[in-house]
């Protein structure tokens, strides 16, 4: 009984893990693609080019 016990945990311990390394995986190639995406689409303004107060 000992033994099945430790073999599930096994299990789910390296499911979790598993887990855990695709969703680290996955919010890095989001920010890499969101950072490209603002900066394709960054806007120069003339108020801060000129900015005399």
């Amino acid at each position: 009984m000992l033994k099945l016990n430790s073999v599930v945990i096994a299990i789910v311990v390296i499911a979790i893990i598993g887990f855990f390394y695709f969703i680290i995986r996955r919010n890095r190639k989001d920010q890499k693609k969101m950072e490209q995406e603002l900066n394709a689409n960054e806007v120069k303004s003339d108020k801060h080019e000129d900015a005399k107060v």
